[in-house]
């Protein structure tokens, strides 16, 4: 059964919502999540600071709703459907690069923004746990896929598949990887999926002579 299609106030309240999480997200990428306030946020939204506490609710609910903006902005659903409907064991096992390297690309700012900040800041240690949980439910999906192509590297169980996969492609490493040996994303997500396949991959039977 279709969704309801949502009436013109309720599609309004939405784009109200996206704007105060767009504008949250730049100003704590900008300036910290501590520098930043509600006031703030409401300002650069061009709302009043009581409908982003209606709307969204408090400086810590942003915070918790950036994960689903980040996902929103570096278009998971769609690569990740795509990979799924995917025959290429290949293309598969190097989905989770392919996400890190976009989520680097369109949402880098605030994910330094999250792990920088989250050691001082418990609110931001919360929402990067919760993006760490979705990295490993992705592996899980990744794996899971694998295993049903039947491509699975016959050494590995499916836990220590997705550790693996999981640390390879993680998020933090990218940043490292970008901000710390100067790599380009293009050269990072290769690098990541090469890595990802060569681990993850039962090797190729050798032909009969």
């Amino acid at each position: 059964m279709p969704d309801k299609p949502l009436s013109l106030r309720e599609r309004k309240a939405q784009l109200t919502q996206d704007e105060i999480l767009r504008a949250a997200r730049r100003l704590f990428a900008e300036r910290g999540y501590t520098r930043t306030s509600v006031r703030d946020i409401a300002e650069a939204a061009a709302v009043s600071a009581q409908t982003v506490y209606d709307s969204i609710g408090s400086k810590q609910a942003l915070v918790a709703r950036l994960n689903d903006l980040i996902d929103t902005e570096a278009g998971i659903g769609a690569i990740a459907g795509a990979a799924a409907r995917s025959n290429d064991p290949g293309e598969v096992a190097g989905l989770s690069a392919k996400i890190t390297r976009s989520i680097i690309e369109h949402c880098g700012d605030i994910v330094r923004a999250l792990v920088t900040g989250a050691s001082a800041e418990p609110e931001l240690e919360v929402a990067l746990a919760e993006g760490h949980r979705r990295h490993l439910e992705g592996a899980r999906m990744v794996v899971g896929l694998l295993q049903e192509m039947d491509v699975l590297d016959d050494s590995l169980s499916a836990a220590a598949a997705v550790d693996t996969l999981a640390a390879v492609s993680d998020f933090r490493f990218a940043l490292l990887l970008r901000d710390s040996y100067g790599g380009s994303l293009d050269r990072i997500e290769s690098w990541m999926a090469a890595t990802s396949q060569a681990l993850l991959l039962r090797p190729p039977r050798r032909r009969a002579k």
